[in-house]
């Protein structure tokens, strides 16, 4: 699981640089110039892959930080394309290497695999294209002077995202009806009857928020109890533990000035007995 969240997170450069690292090796005789060239897009990426980790653990990016995330990401597999065809002829052009000193007829089938001088040259220069790319995204957000420094709130802004999320009017989302209703019929089979768990995954400002509240509006009725509580990186326990309790028990001054985690949670174990709860 963790490993398909850091691909959503990262795009194509998990796989990209383990190839790029497969091409400097000796099994790919690459022309001098290439082989800088390909180290150079190695470095750079790897420097663009903890970009996107570090943005992944930010929990409402501002919009510039967004777009150089998604400009990353979609350049990445982009240049995956290119790099999967240059080892293909590169692959090629070994295959027909080993071939020469053997059955005479596979000569003619390797001509054609061969690559010739045009296409040497054309892979160099896609090569160079590419590393144009990683410059100029570079460069354009740094001419903007857009970076991680500004990818959080401001530091004034006293009202959480999350909150707001809640409140937000469903119909400005577009797309949310089928995962919606794909969740909500899960959560409702009655099979095994068991304890059932969804995460929904993604960067700041997808609609993740929106989506779990109105799983939870659809689904409120078919159980005894719910909560629904909004989570920071630096959680108050207490407090959220106190918000759980006071909506399960419809309840909302009665445990206000509980101030022991342990008692606080005995009481939410004590009333959650025997009750279907969406949370």
């Amino acid at each position: 699981m963790a490993e398909v969240l850091v691909s959503a997170s990262t795009g194509a450069m998990g796989s990209l640089l383990r190839k790029l690292g497969a091409m400097l090796t000796d099994e790919y005789k690459l022309l001098k110039n290439v082989r800088g060239d390909i180290k150079f897009l190695k470095d750079e990426l790897e420097v663009m892959c903890a970009f996107l980790l570090k943005m992944s653990d930010v929990e409402e990016p501002d919009e510039p930080t967004k777009l150089r995330v998604t400009a990353v990401r979609e350049m990445s597999y982009k240049i995956e394309d290119n790099i999967d065809k240059f080892m293909v002829l590169v692959e090629h052009e070994s295959s027909c290497s080993e071939a020469a000193h053997g059955v005479a007829k596979l000569m003619d089938k390797c001509k054609n695999l061969l690559p010739d001088i045009k296409t040497r040259r054309r892979i160099a220069k896609e090569v160079k294209d590419i590393k144009k790319q990683i410059k100029d995204v570079s460069d354009r957000f740094s001419r903007y002077k857009i970076d991680e420094s500004s990818s959080s709130m401001p530091a004034k802004e006293k009202v959480d995202p999350r909150l707001r999320a809640v409140y937000k009017d469903v119909t400005e989302l577009v797309g949310i009806d089928g995962p919606k209703d794909e969740l909500v019929k899960w959560l409702n089979e009655k099979e095994g009857q068991s304890l059932k768990s969804v995460s929904i995954v993604g960067y700041g400002g997808l609609g993740k928020t929106t989506l779990a509240n109105q799983i939870r509006v659809n689904l409120g009725a078919s159980f005894d109890c719910g909560a629904f509580v909004s989570i920071s990186r630096k959680p108050d326990m207490k407090a959220i533990l106190r918000s759980i309790l006071s909506q399960i028990t419809k309840k909302d001054d009665a445990y206000s000035r509980l101030d022991d985690i342990q008692l606080i949670i005995d009481k939410i174990r004590e009333f959650l007995q025997d009750t279907s709860t969406l949370s």
